[in-house]
């Protein structure tokens, strides 16, 4: 059942994981660096959390399909909790082998849990329970003050608290997901009915194209900036003004987005992909980074809101869990280790600007897989 305060707590879920994506982005190579790994085994330790998103989303939605709402939401409950308890027993060992199969184990707790409650907000959303954008937005809030105060605080020897804070965050989601709402179980079909269909994959191919195309901003971005002469505030500065306009898109517009032709979004997003990642390689004016930046609200958020949407409109009812997590795999797991490691080794050989022409490339190559997608609904 739908309430205020269990909407509240989806809300309160959102802001809480991504205020840990918030934490560990910036801040977990520097515990990293210095518990005192060398820079080998810290893109070994961020790794395993970015394979973590490849392998147990789908795997874990596989699993749960077909089981009951209770048993989802009991699994939620329970990984949230494992996940509190692995991140504080990152401060615990300092056993290389030890600490790699924690920081695993934490980044499966971890990235199981949000394609299940994407799930379950776009059931709401679907339902006339809220708008799905509105409810995701308090993630999108969650990471920019996080980051700022985590920007504030945790430097010098206040790194130390990391594990603690992390933590924190995930005792959170403990306590907000156990009050998610609850609905009925779908009712079960037939075998013939459980299969996904080309448009599904098709949507799958899109999704990891854009985020492949993302590859050189979320890994090379501050970089970038920073080897053009900008700050270190400035550089922050750019990214809350991306996150800005993700908010201002989700809180206004989700709902118009959910109800539009998916394809013709689809294309808009992707040409103003290659249009920002063009313009970035192009220029590191302050004025046109700041335009370039707002369209982070198509590039990511108009994007994501209509995709989640029809990732479960296109999916068997009995396999909404498993259809999150494949999309969560193929996106954000498989697309953007894919897209940043191929835009390091193009930025070590050829330059940043090199890695951001190749991104805007690589977004125009999704619009035939989108017509195509049209052509199947």
């Amino acid at each position: 059942m739908v309430t205020h305060q269990s909407l509240n707590k989806i809300r309160l879920f959102y802001a809480a994981y991504f205020a840990a994506m918030g934490l560990i982005l910036p801040f977990f190579p520097l515990y990293l660096d210095d518990i005192g790994f060398d820079a080998a085994m810290i893109g070994l330790m961020t790794g395993l959390i970015a394979l973590a998103k490849v392998i147990a989303p789908p795997w874990i939605g596989h699993v749960l399909d077909g089981r009951s709402a209770a048993a989802t939401h009991r699994f939620i409950v329970i990984a949230s909790a494992l996940a509190a308890l692995t991140a504080f027993l990152f401060g615990l060992s300092d056993h290389v082998v030890l600490f790699a199969i924690i920081v695993l184990l934490f980044g499966v707790f971890w990235a199981t849990v949000l394609p299940l409650t994407d799930g379950l907000s776009i059931t709401v959303s679907e339902s006339d329970g809220a708008d799905y954008g509105r409810l995701r937005v308090w993630g999108s809030i969650g990471f920019v003050i996080t980051s700022l105060a985590g920007g504030l605080w945790l430097v010098g020897d206040y790194i130390q608290a990391f594990p603690i804070v992390l933590g924190a965050l995930m005792l959170i989601l403990v306590f907000a997901s156990m009050g998610f709402p609850m609905f009925k179980p779908a009712a079960v079909e037939t075998l013939e009915s459980t299969s996904f269909s080309k448009a599904f994959y098709t949507l799958l191919a899109i999704a990891f194209i854009m985020q492949v195309s993302h590859g050189a901003y979320y890994g090379f971005f501050s970089l970038y900036l920073a080897e053009a002469g900008y700050s270190g505030g400035q550089i922050g500065i750019y990214w809350v003004i991306g996150v800005v306009a993700e908010i201002i898109l989700m809180w206004r517009w989700s709902k118009a987005l959910q109800a539009a032709a998916p394809a013709l979004v689809f294309i808009i997003c992707l040409l103003l992909a290659a249009l920002r990642w063009a313009g970035i390689a192009l220029t590191t004016d302050p004025i046109l980074l700041f335009l370039l930046q707002l369209l982070h609200a198509a590039t990511f958020a108009a994007f994501h809101v209509t995709a989640i949407a029809w990732v479960r409109r296109l999916s068997p009812d009995s396999r909404h869990g498993a259809a999150q997590g494949m999309f969560s795999a193929a996106g954000f797991g498989l697309g953007s280790t894919i897209g940043i490691m191929g835009c390091g080794l193009i930025a070590n050989e050829l330059g940043y600007i090199a890695a951001y022409y190749t991104c805007a490339i690589i977004a125009l190559l999704g619009i035939p897989f989108t017509l195509f997608f049209r052509k199947l609904l």
